[in-house]
């Protein structure tokens, strides 16, 4: 890993440790004086060499930090909740401790959990990213600067970045078809945030399926939206508003699809309050088989995404940079991608499920 350190500073200054030290760690007003040709000279080559703060430096002295990095959109998203309480199960097996930070899918908070990450000086970093790409250049820094970095669940197309996704095209396209061939035409897709790998390659999905059926896609049916209850419950109630859902044989869609089960969830919610039956007014399908999704009282047909198995794959990947067994800056990034399952239940018209689908 190659964080710079005070040595680094002061090799560049011509000056002491213990100078750089004062400058950078706020005590240059200990009574020792600095001139402000050297406290510029040395926060240039600071800001240059991308120095950060290091808070563990006794214990780095040691072992290292023994300490990774995860940064998700959101813990309350129960797909990441998953996710990091199998990493972190894995990581405490070989001795590691887990930072958990959030973006809330902003770019602001993002960079300032990157930069607190990176001032503990963790062994390696896994991030799922937040909607945009206003922070892919500060990842770009920290991949080039030799930090073992591992994009989760979403990527940036054509970056060179180590990743571990699921084949989200693939599974979208089998929710899709699987809509189509219960005998849906127009199925409104409540996609997410279309800057996302995620929502690319989930419309991807989309309309693969519908192009393959020979039907065309009504681009008013494709709704951007984020990624909890409320907005599939927003979303769904325009719908509603538009006139695009009724009872019976006034239906102008045959099925919702969201772009998780949190949104499809929201969605049913909109549409039991208006009285709306599912599936026979309309059908309803989300994406990731969250642990409650078999339990609604109309069970709703999902994608499975493996969240041990993907957690595991992150956990092993994360290991090799670790053990050196993959070069951190090596020109091909290494890109793992989980095959997804379909899960059709009731809401969409299967066969009644039996069984419970807990976590545990």
């Amino acid at each position: 890993m190659a964080y710079t350190t005070l040595e680094d500073i002061a090799k560049r200054a011509g000056k002491s440790i213990a100078t750089v030290s004062r400058v950078l760690n706020g005590k240059a007003d200990s009574g020792i004086r600095i001139g402000e040709e050297t406290r510029r000279l040395i926060e240039e080559i600071a800001r240059e060499l991308n120095y950060r703060p290091n808070y563990n430096a006794r214990h780095l002295k040691k072992r290292g930090s023994r300490v990774i990095g995860l940064l998700i959109p959101d813990i309350m998203q129960i797909y990441f909740n998953e996710i990091c309480y199998h990493l972190s199960r894995r990581l405490d097996e070989r001795g590691y401790d887990l930072l958990l930070s959030h973006s809330y899918e902003e770019a602001k908070p993002e960079r300032r959990a990157l930069e607190t990450i990176l001032s503990r000086r963790v062994d390696g970093i896994i991030v799922a990213p937040a909607s945009g790409k206003e922070n892919l250049s500060l990842l770009r820094e920290i991949r080039n600067e030799g930090i073992p970095l591992i994009l989760l669940d979403r990527y940036f197309p054509g970056e060179e970045f180590h990743s571990v996704v699921t084949d989200d095209t693939e599974g979208s396209y089998k929710l899709t078809m699987h809509l189509l061939e219960r005998g849906a035409k127009r199925v409104a897709f409540i996609c997410g945030n279309r800057s996302t790998s995620v929502t690319i390659e989930r419309l991807a999905g989309y309309r693969k399926a519908f192009a393959e059926a020979g039907i065309s896609v009504d681009e008013k049916l494709i709704i951007e939206s984020g990624y909890f209850n409320r907005d599939g419950y927003e979303a769904a109630f325009s719908l509603i508003e538009r006139g695009l859902v009724a009872k019976g044989g006034a239906k102008k869609i045959d099925a919702i699809m969201g772009v998780n089960d949190d949104v499809a969830i929201g969605a049913l919610k909109a549409l039991w309050e208006y009285g709306l039956r599912v599936p026979d007014d309309v059908m309803v399908a989300g994406y990731g088989d969250e642990r409650y999704s078999g339990l609604l009282k109309v069970p709703l047909t999902s994608v499975k995404q493996p969240t041990e198995f993907i957690a595991d794959a992150a956990y092993r990947l994360l290991m090799q940079l670790l053990d050196n067994k993959i070069k951190e800056k090596s020109a091909k990034s290494i890109n793992i991608r989980i095959p997804c399952k379909l899960v059709a239940r009731e809401s969409t018209g299967a066969s009644v499920s039996r069984g419970y689908t807990g976590l545990r």
